[in-house]
């Protein structure tokens, strides 16, 4: 008898344990929920991809990861108007948001 009541609180603290885990793990409607699907690849793939070709373009002097909002996204340094390269650069790649910031251009300074 007493080991059937231990076996019962038991399986009621697992039981308890399991629920308190999953509640700690709720933070409200994520983007996935949202409809928005999770990336299939890291930020650092996806920029390590495309940035060849970013650099193609005229005006684009680099590419980096920041955050926007406190996520993750992929920079792109230009010293063009970024509506100049809205056309030629996507606002999401791969569902990341990508940010192009004018910074000028891009040069070594020399050394002393």
């Amino acid at each position: 008898m007493v080991k059937q009541i231990v076996i019962v609180l038991l399986n009621i603290g697992a039981i308890a344990a399991a629920g308190i885990l999953a509640g700690c793990c709720y933070t409200g409607p994520s983007d996935l929920e949202k409809g928005q699907s999770m990336p299939e690849r890291t930020i650092e793939q996806v920029q390590e991809e495309h940035t060849d070709g970013w650099m193609a373009i005229p005006g684009v002097e680099g590419t980096a990861i920041g955050l926007s909002e406190g996520k993750p996204c992929i920079r792109i340094f230009t010293s063009l108007k970024p509506k100049e390269l809205r056309d030629k650069i996507p606002s999401t790649v791969e569902g990341y948001p990508v940010i192009i910031e004018e910074t000028g251009m891009f040069r070594a300074l020399e050394q002393q």
